[in-house]
């Protein structure tokens, strides 16, 4: 737990060190690399984030996907436990802060798709390794959400990072309940990942 709370550190500190520019320019190309996979594997239902605290960006991910019509939806948090669900959204539609001050589509006014159902998630993340583990913010959310499913017969999303290419180090700390990737997006391309899980497209 240690090592993990050092890396994540250091490396929330880079990410947020990267220059304006140079956020803009990997946006951009983030975008295509998405847009490309996702009309590769002939994706509709997208799970994405809205950006915080120096995560890779995904202003122009989510505009391009519901310009070309992909249903896109958003994490909402679940009461007192650390799973969330998935509700659709738009460009400007209305947001409300969770108990932890983050914007999400609000209950009511967004319809809720199963986690099931989703095609491809876009995750994001603090680090990332070659082996397929992922560090996130030290929440489990994203670990507790679809750890679920793969107990199920049932075929859980695709899930895939989205990063900078510097959040990338040589070996993760790892434990049980981590969940994998199955590749990762950075701003020099889509890195496939080696570590077998049941998503679309996974041998």
């Amino acid at each position: 737990m240690e090592a993990k709370r050092d890396i994540r550190r250091r490396l929330r500190n880079r990410r947020r060190r990267i220059p304006a520019g140079e956020r803009r320019r990997a946006e951009l190309r983030l975008r295509d690399e998405t847009l490309r996979l996702v009309e590769t594997q002939g994706v509709q239902r997208v799970a994405g984030y809205l950006d915080a605290d120096g995560e890779a960006p995904t202003g122009a991910i989510l505009n391009a996907l519901h310009q070309r019509g992909q249903a896109i939806y958003l994490p909402a948090l679940r009461r007192q436990c650390r799973r969330m669900g998935f509700r659709r959204w738009a460009p400007e539609a209305p947001l409300r802060p969770n108990r932890y001050g983050v914007p999400e589509p609000p209950p009511g006014l967004a319809a809720e798709l199963p986690v099931r159902d989703l095609d491809l998630v876009l995750a994001p993340l603090v680090a990332f390794d070659p082996a397929g583990r992922r560090l996130g913010m030290g929440g489990g959310f994203y670990d507790a959400t679809f750890a679920r499913l793969r107990r199920y017969p049932w075929h859980p999303p695709r899930i895939v990072g989205l990063a900078f290419s510097s959040q990338e180090v040589a070996q993760l700390p790892g434990d049980a309940w981590d969940l994998p990737l199955e590749g990762v997006i950075t701003e020099r391309g889509y890195v496939r990942l080696p570590v077998r899980t049941v998503g679309l497209g996974s041998a």
